[in-house]
């Protein structure tokens, strides 16, 4: 089976390109980076049974996706929309999602562990690494268990061409299938993209035994990042791209500040 990886950055942006890439590609098979548990919902939603105010009040109503639900749609959006207006699920197609449920709330309940000890480091000035750590590793753990889930699922499922939406985690993803059996053509959707401190600390956890020093520059990298960029920016594209502005020299030249101010309008996903 040939499994063609679209990898992208949990950004607006990044889903927008995927969406225009969709376009132009061939499939027997589509799977999406949502959990399994939306499938029939992105299905009826694709197939215009249900709109999608619907769809959005369905997954606010089951829970299927954890609060705020908007953090989640802000990234999920385009490419929703796209299959509506490109009309992708035609005969013949099958579109799946194969992110394992379990997995999807415990990454909710680290993401907001992790917020709490930044807010706690920010207000004291500490840092209890340990802390720090324990999560981080309870996380790698969890990835890679889902990791393991998710590619049977895709193994299962696969036809003949298939393309796959994937995470930063694209390239694991593609090892894996690789062993499966299947050819796999990974694509970074992001050509030029530095990853964020914490996603800097986690891949290096996920291979080595950090020394704490280390791990404590990654955090207040972090801690910077949040306080100057973050909370300053009407979005996350917004504080990414001035973040990478100011800080990778190396990437100033391929970034356009006025367009970074213009990612404002990205604030709010549609009302429903």
């Amino acid at each position: 089976m040939a499994i063609a990886i679209l990898a992208a950055p949990n950004l607006r942006t990044s889903y927008m390109k995927i969406a225009e890439r969709l376009k132009g590609l061939y499939c027997d098979s589509l799977f999406l980076n949502f959990p399994e548990n939306l499938e029939p919902l992105v299905r009826d939603l694709v197939e215009n049974r249900l709109s999608y105010r619907a769809f959005i009040e369905e997954i606010r109503k089951r829970k299927l996706v954890p609060e705020p639900i908007n953090g989640w749609r802000y990234t999920a959006e385009p490419l929703l929309k796209s299959l509506i207006e490109a009309k992708l699920l035609k005969s013949g197609l099958q579109l799946y999602c194969y992110k394992d449920v379990n997995h999807n709330m415990i990454s909710a309940n680290i993401a907001g562990k992790i917020a709490l000890l930044t807010f706690r480091a920010n207000m004291t000035g500490k840092i209890d690494i340990e802390d720090w750590k324990k999560i981080f590793n309870r996380g790698i753990y969890c990835e890679r268990e889902a990791l393991r889930k998710e590619v049977d699922s895709i193994d299962e499922k696969a036809s003949h061409e298939c393309s796959c939406v994937s995470g930063l985690g694209g390239e694991n993803l593609g090892r894996c299938l690789t062993e499966r059996g299947h050819s796999v053509n990974l694509t970074n959707i992001e050509e030029f993209y530095h990853p964020t401190p914490l996603e800097i600390l986690e891949e290096r956890m996920a291979k080595e035994d950090m020394p704490n020093e280390e791990v404590e520059e990654l955090i207040r990298e972090h801690l910077e990042y949040v306080k100057d960029y973050i909370l300053k920016s009407k979005n996350r594209d917004q504080a990414y791209y001035q973040w990478v502005y100011d800080k990778v020299p190396s990437l100033r030249p391929k970034i356009d500040s006025e367009e970074i101010k213009h990612l404002d309008a990205f604030l709010h996903p549609d009302d429903v």
